[in-house]
């Protein structure tokens, strides 16, 4: 698949619960031990912690296509807005809805978890087609594994 590195990227105030937050990244790429955490203050010195994800480019295959059927049509559908300059599809996830186990975008006024998929693009490529090649591809391994209709279950 065409795909170099997908990468995750969220914030938990000190009210958050960052154990649960990591349990949910690691379910949702169904890999231990991936999260990155830097501790840091607030602009008013509250304390927050950054959270970072990084994926291989097998891993990164694998993450997309447990997004499910529905949030996979609705990137494939909307590719062109989500696909800056630098061949990166950008989508945001609901950090509250990913605890419990589902995974839906954010709406602006929640939590979100910043996804970032660079794409692989080679010369004489347009981007558009190779974004929607990937997302058929990840829908295709969705629909294998039985997660079309909803994501895999938290364990």
């Amino acid at each position: 698949m065409p795909i170099h590195t997908l990468s995750c990227s969220t914030t938990a105030s000190g009210i958050h619960d960052v154990d649960l937050i990591i349990k949910s990244l690691e379910w949702m790429c169904d890999k231990k031990n991936i999260v990155t955490l830097e501790k840091t203050t607030s602009f008013h010195g509250s304390p927050i912690t950054l959270m970072k994800i990084k994926l291989s480019r097998s891993q990164s295959r694998l993450t997309l296509s447990r997004l499910g059927g529905n949030l996979l049509n609705l990137l494939i559908n909307e590719k062109n807005e989500r696909l800056d300059d630098q061949n990166r599809l950008h989508f945001r996830l609901s950090q509250n809805e990913l605890v419990k186990g589902k995974i839906i975008l954010a709406s602006n006024t929640e939590d979100v978890i910043k996804m970032v998929a660079k794409i692989e693009v080679y010369p004489g490529e347009k981007p558009q087609e190779v974004l929607s090649k990937l997302l058929t591809e990840s829908l295709e391994r969705c629909e294998r594994r039985g997660w079309l209709n909803q994501a895999p279950s938290i364990n």
